[in-house]
């Protein structure tokens, strides 16, 4: 069976890609989160309950590797395999984690932000003198690194977005890496 090389350059259809569009990843990012909330989100609490670093970096991995590692071995994050797509290369092979990892360089940098800012909270001598939960949290409310996020969130959005000027559905960071999320359709002609 042919398959079709996947560039902007050749719209010859070989073989019928079916791009997955953007109610479908977006689909996907909010099972991934409803996936991964319930471990970081308890790990955080741990964190500002224990008043530990520990705990915050490690619920920040799990946010950081989570996709990259999903994808560059498996093809696809767990709400992706849902929802019946596959992150592939312009062979419409599976990527490779190195290839994901660029991929997903957008997240990572995301999680590093969220690290930097959580060394900056747990350095304050607000947040080690905190009594209660609510308190470490409040001593969370001068962190320097809560604009960089916002910012960096924008970032995040606007290469989201742009798959929806794309005619291969593509976000900034998938051309980045050359990689497409198909449906995984597509492999079953």
């Amino acid at each position: 069976m042919e398959t079709e090389i996947l560039d902007d350059n050749n719209y010859s259809k070989i073989r019928n890609v079916q791009y997955a569009n953007f109610g479908l990843r977006f689909g996907a990012t909010i099972l991934d989160f409803l996936i991964t909330i319930i471990p970081t989100g308890a790990l955080v609490y741990m964190g500002y309950q224990n008043k530990s670093l520990m705990f915050f970096l490690i619920s920040a991995l799990i946010g950081m590797l989570y996709k990259p590692v999903m994808e560059g071995i498996w093809g696809a994050t767990l709400g992706k395999m849902i929802v019946n797509i596959s992150v592939v290369d312009s062979d419409l092979e599976k990527i490779d984690l190195g290839q994901s990892f660029l991929k997903n360089a957008i997240y990572i940098i995301n999680s590093v932000i969220g690290i930097m800012g959580q060394f900056w909270l747990t350095g304050t001598e607000a947040f080690q003198e905190a009594e209660d939960l609510q308190e470490a949290m409040m001593a969370g409310a001068e962190n320097p690194y809560t604009m960089i996020t916002y910012i960096w969130l924008a970032v995040i959005l606007i290469s989201c977005f742009s798959m929806l000027a794309s005619s291969l559905k593509q976000t900034l960071h998938d051309q980045l890496a050359n990689t497409y999320c198909v449906h995984n359709s597509t492999f079953e002609q």
